[in-house]
């Protein structure tokens, strides 16, 4: 079906996470019968198993609905801080976005820092207050708030309740109505961004595009402008949510292209689809990963299935970065860069459950830069939104983590912005902040620069063995808690073994904590007797299975359970 571009409405919905994203985009879904009501699964976008699990959106998603005489395409977005990329990759490919505020919370940290982005991209914004069927809504106080803050007129304010439906309809027209169609080129050439893709064995990498100049058909020779590869289009088509194939995609469309390219590092997020004449769009602004970890197999055998599930993970996730590395004590791996903890701990749990992978992710560190002979680390301007009664234990919090005080303002609840090591903020912050404000803050960051700091290297040693996975600098002051902490919860986490170990904190060449864990002798076989063979086999072999768990540091062994847990901070 080719569509005139003023028919067509690029639009997505940006919130903070969970203030009811998906299940508005589900209300959407059933309005314009693109499924059928009561026949489809709750937040039928979030279909990836560990997004669900979670209760988070974790990546964006794009589908085409039919209304009217007007093709809407659609992109959920994550509302997390540690997936605010995809945020940042949705706005580069819309031109307006819902902006959508739960009723029972107000305005919160994502709430702002995604308004910022949409205003900055100079998009259409609708304010929309949801939730207003709940006991708990405060909705006239959190329209008059959301007004404010956009300075636009409380009646431009929409009032609904995905959940039900109230008010959708009128929402849905709305997109129609205040978000302006794409303009159009009137070029001869066609050039698409690529804002995601992903891999399929048969077909190769599918790029999910936004069509900017021309149009795109199966059979059509190009180019991608980034890496100079040219390739042929094998398909093209829209998301409803399923890939539906089309005929053509046509200038200001979202849709995806089949490429049937197997090499995965050809296609890159931000890269241009284009034909001979076009050259490169703009792309997106780099990401950086702000926090690093090492990722191992639990079997050595098992490295280069390890490298294609991270290239793979890779091209659904532009925020991954990875470098091959060894180490004496864990052996080939891989350094891996995250922008955030949660990203971390998700793309984890996706190379093991999507990918098949059973590894070792050490706990998490944040990059430090040497110059000069002096160290530098990195500072975050933190935002905190909350009630203003706990300003003062917040102060204190920030002042704890070596914050300095920004600014503050009030716009429905308190601004404060600080400045924050982010070594800090992976320590225990936001458990900490949840804890001193009974969970009614919430936060935004953002990297500012990087800062000389007074620190040095923490290092942990197991029966005199520098672990560097386990090892990280640390400020003078935190040192003493730090090795405390690790060298305890080590001797928790680590079996006893067949001879001592001695775990040990060394820092400033002192040593300054130390815990022993005594030896014991185990024979599994020894309460079978006489001549029973096979039950000893079976029991050997079970013991085998165990070892495979295990991950060897010299002759000590150390569940990988031990680094989950590390990682996890729990």
């Amino acid at each position: 079906m080719l569509m005139n571009s003023q028919t067509i409405r690029n639009f997505a919905i940006i919130a903070h996470v969970d203030h009811g994203k998906s299940t508005l985009a589900d209300r959407f879904l059933e309005l314009t019968h693109t499924v059928e009501k009561n026949k489809h699964e709750a937040q039928m976008l979030d279909r990836n198993p560990i997004s669900r699990e979670r209760g988070i959106t974790i990546k964006l998603a794009p589908v085409s609905m039919r209304y009217k005489d007007y093709l809407l395409n659609l992109v959920d977005t994550p509302g997390h801080v540690d997936f605010s990329y995809e945020v940042e990759r949705t706005l580069a490919s819309v031109e307006g976005v819902i902006l959508l505020v739960d009723a029972t919370k107000g305005i919160q940290a994502q709430t702002i820092a995604h308004a910022y982005k949409a205003l900055a991209h100079n998009l259409a914004i609708i304010p929309v207050v949801n939730k207003i069927d709940m006991d708990s809504a405060l909705v006239e106080k959190t329209v008059t708030d959301l007004a404010t803050f956009l300075g636009v007129p409380e009646e431009s304010v929409y009032k609904i309740s995905a959940k039900s439906g109230i008010g959708v309809e009128q929402l849905l027209n709305a997109v129609i109505a205040k978000i302006p169609p794409p303009v159009v080129s009137n070029v001869d050439h066609s050039r698409a961004l690529i804002f995601d893709s992903y891999y399929d064995p048969h077909r190769g990498v599918i790029a999910f595009v936004r069509l900017f100049e021309g149009s795109l058909q199966a059979g059509k020779k190009v180019r991608l402008c980034q890496v100079d590869v040219d390739f042929e289009v094998q398909e093209v088509g829209i998301f409803t949510p399923d890939l539906l194939t089309t005929e053509e995609l046509s200038e200001a469309q979202i849709g995806y292209v089949v490429t049937n390219m197997k090499n995965i590092h050809d296609v890159r997020i931000g890269d241009t689809i284009a034909d001979k004449q076009g050259v490169s769009l703009e792309g997106y602004k780099e990401v950086k990963p702000m926090v690093f970890a090492s990722v191992f197999p639990t079997d050595p055998d098992d490295f280069p299935a390890l490298k294609k599930a991270l290239e793979k993970l890779y091209l659904n996730d532009a925020a991954l970065q990875f470098e091959a590395l060894y180490s004496a004590a864990f052996g080939a791996g891989y350094r891996v860069g995250f922008l955030g903890l949660l990203h971390a701990d998700v793309s984890r749990e996706r190379l093991e459950r999507e990918y098949g992978q059973s590894i070792i992710l050490t706990p998490p560190k944040v990059d430090y830069k040497s110059e000069n002979g002096a160290l530098y680390e990195p500072i975050v301007t933190v935002t905190i939104v909350t009630p203003e009664k706990y300003m003062g234990v917040i102060m204190n919090l920030c002042e704890e983590s070596r914050g300095i005080f920004l600014t503050m303002d009030n716009v429905s609840q308190l601004v404060m912005i600080y400045e924050i090591p982010l070594a800090e903020i992976l320590a225990n912050f936001f458990d900490r902040l949840k804890t001193v404000t009974s969970g009614y803050a919430s936060v935004d960051w953002e990297f500012k620069e990087y800062r000389k700091a007074d620190i040095s290297k923490l290092e942990i040693l197991i029966n005199s063995e520098a672990i560097e996975e386990f090892s990280d600098y640390v400020v003078d002051i935190r040192a003493p808690y730090k090795a405390r902490e690790i060298t305890s919860r080590l001797k928790d986490l680590i079996p006893r073994q067949q001879f001592e170990v001695r775990i040990q904190a060394r820092y400033d060449s002192r040593f300054i904590a130390s815990e022993r864990i005594s030896p014991f002798r185990k024979d599994v076989t020894a309460k079978l007797y006489g001549g029973d063979r096979t039950r000893k086999d079976k029991l050997l072999n079970k013991q085998k299975e165990g070892k495979k768990k295990m991950k060897q540091i010299g002759k000590v062994e150390i569940p990988k359970e031990a680094f989950i847990s590390l990682f996890s901070k729990k």
